[in-house]
C-alpha cells in the first residue's frame, strides 16, 4: 500500500473511531446528568412526604388536644367510666361514643380508652383490635408518660395518622383519647405537587382493602410496584434507597424511603419521569451535533492534507522510481500546497539538468 493511500485510511479510521467515542462519552454523559437529576428530585419528595406528615400530624394532634383538655368532657369521660350498677356494673359506652360523634371534627376516628389502654367507646370505624390497640407504642407511652403521642398506623391495608391524648384531671389519668384520620390520594397528590414527581404509599397487602394512596401512576408503573412489593417494603434504610424499574416496556428511577409506622409495614416511592424513548435523550442532541461537526471537519482536514500533501509528494515519489528505473525524460506535475509546488520545481529543474 503506497504511504499516500495509507496516511488517507488511517487518517479517515482515527476521525471515524474518535467521533464514535465522542458520541459515545456524550451519550453516557447525559444519561448520568439525567439519572442524576432525577435522583435528586425523587429524594426530594421524601423530604416532602416528611414535612407534609408532621404538619398533618401537629394538625390532628391540636384537633385532640381542644376536646382531651377540655375539662367538661373529661370529666364527663371520667364520670361514665365508672361502673354502673344500672348498667350490670359495665361502664356507660354508649354515652361516651355519642359524645365522639358528636364532639368529633377534623378527624374520621374517635375512641376513648380505659386507664389500662382498653378501648371503651368508638366514633368511627376502626378495624384494629383491641389487644393490638392497647399494645401499640402510642398508646402505652401515651399512659406512662401522661404526655401526647403521635404517628402513624398500618391497620387492614389502610394507613392512619393516630393522635393519642391523655385525659388527665388534677395530673391524674381518667383515661385516654385516640384520634386517627385516613391518608388519602389527597395527600399524595399534595406531595406529588410541591416535589413535581408522582408518589405511591405503598403497605402491606390486605385482602379487600382499598388501592394503597397514590398521586395517579401509570398503570404499568402499578403492575411493577406490586409484582416488587415485598422488595420495596424491605428496605430498612431510614434515608432511602434508590431503586431502577425496568422491564421490555419501561424504565424509570424510583426512591424507597421506609416510614416509621406501627401495626405493619409502608412505605414512600417517589418515581422519575419515564426515560425517553429510542436510542439517546433529546438532550443528548445539541451535544451529538457538536462531536459530529467537529469528526466532519476533522475528516475534511484529513482529505485537505492528503490531497495537498500526501497525493502530489506520492506523485514525486513514482516519478523519481520511474527516474531510477532509467527513463530520464519525465517531468513532475503536481498540484498542491505552496511548498510542495517549490519541491516539485525543484526536483524537475535537478533531473532536467541531470539528463
Amino acid at each position: 500500500m503506497k504511504p499516500a493511500t495509507r496516511f488517507l485510511l488511517a487518517g479517515l479510521a482515527s476521525v471515524i473511531v474518535l467521533t464514535v467515542l465522542a458520541c459515545s462519552v456524550t451519550l453516557w454523559r447525559v444519561d448520568r446528568v439525567a439519572a442524576t437529576n432525577t435522583l435528586r428530585q425523587v429524594q426530594v419528595a421524601a423530604t416532602v412526604e416528611r414535612e407534609l406528615e408532621a404538619n398533618r400530624l401537629a394538625e390532628l394532634q391540636l384537633r385532640a388536644d381542644m376536646l382531651a383538655q377540655d375539662s367538661a368532657f373529661v370529666d364527663y369521660v371520667a364520670q361514665s367510666l365508672i361502673p354502673n350498677p344500672q348498667l350490670g356494673g359495665n361502664v356507660d359506652s354508649a354515652s361516651i361514643s355519642d359524645l365522639l360523634q358528636e364532639r368529633r371534627k377534623g378527624y374520621d376516628i374517635a375512641m376513648v380508652l380505659d386507664t389500662r389502654g382498653v378501648p371503651i367507646a368508638t366514633s368511627g370505624i376502626l378495624l384494629k383490635d383491641h389487644q393490638s390497640i392497647r399494645r401499640d407504642p402510642l398508646v402505652t407511652r401515651a399512659i406512662t408518660q401522661l404526655k401526647s403521642q403521635q404517628g402513624m398506623w398500618v391497620d387492614h391495608g389502610q394507613l392512619l395518622w393516630v393522635a393519642v391524648s391523655p385525659l388527665l384531671r388534677g395530673g391524674v389519668l381518667q383515661g385516654v383519647l385516640l384520634t386517627a384520620s385516613h391518608v388519602d390520594d389527597a395527600f399524595a397528590v399534595a406531595i406529588q405537587r410541591i416535589s413535581g414527581v408522582d408518589v405511591a404509599l405503598l403497605m402491606d397487602p390486605y385482602p379487600g382493602a382499598a388501592p394503597a394512596p397514590s398521586s395517579g401512576l401509570d398503570r404499568w408503573t402499578e403492575r411493577t410496584l406490586s409484582a416488587r412489593l415485598s422488595e420495596v417494603l424491605a428496605v430498612g434504610d431510614r434515608a432511602g434507597r434508590a431503586m431502577e424499574l425496568a422491564d421490555g416496556q419501561g424504565h424509570v428511577l424510583a426512591w424507597v424511603s421506609p416510614m416509621n409506622t406501627s401495626g405493619g409495614r409502608a412505605a414512600l416511592v417517589a418515581v422519575g419521569p419515564e426515560k425517553a424513548s429510542g436510542l439517546f435523550d433529546l438532550a443528548a442532541l445539541p451535544w451529538l451535533f457538536g462531536a459530529l461537526g467537529f469528526g466532519a471537519v476533522a475528516l475534511l482536514l484529513v482529505l485537505l492534507q492528503w490531497r495537498q500533501t500526501w497525493l502530489p509528494l506520492q506523485c514525486m515519489l513514482d516519478v523519481i522510481e520511474r527516474v531510477n528505473q532509467g527513463d530520464p525524460n519525465l517531468t513532475i506535475h503536481a498540484e498542491g500546497s505552496a511548498i510542495v509546488r517549490s519541491l516539485s520545481d525543484g526536483i524537475n529543474q535537478l533531473l532536467h539538468r541531470t539528463g
